[in-house]
């Protein structure tokens, strides 16, 4: 059985207005298209406002047919009772860090507007710098 990675690990920085965001909830969540299965798993920054998130894998025989790969991925901030989308993408592959084909480092900034399109196939949608 093949391998399968959904979501590579992620790992950050959330700020305001340059000080850490101590305690925010970060939420990931996907939807693969394929098995119609969707997941996800949480945590929470620490006093630095860092936070990281390990990849999210499946093993399958069926991912050996031809298909198209496609897994909704979603990052969201909660902090300060706000709900921020740090990250919306949609990823064709199962490579590990096959996102950005580099590991996922993300610099949230909640002050900032969102950037990109939400319902692109090909680019990033959020509040997060990649680093």
């Amino acid at each position: 059985m093949a391998k399968l990675v959904l979501f590579s690990a992620v790992e950050g920085t959330i700020t305001r207005n340059g000080a850490p965001v101590v305690g925010a909830k970060v939420t990931r969540e996907f939807l693969w298209s394929m098995k119609r299965e969707n997941g996800g798993d949480a945590t929470v920054t620490d006093p630095a406002g860092r936070f990281s998130l390990p990849e999210i894998t499946r093993r399958s025989l069926m991912a050996m047919f031809p298909h198209e790969p496609v897994v909704r991925q979603t990052i969201t901030i909660e902090a300060g009772g706000t709900s921020y989308k740090a990250w919306v993408y949609f990823k064709r592959n199962y490579d590990e860090n096959g996102e950005l084909r580099r590991p996922i480092r993300l610099s949230c900034r909640l002050e900032t507007e969102p950037v990109g399109r939400p319902a692109s196939y090909d680019e990033v949608f959020g509040i997060c710098d990649l680093g």
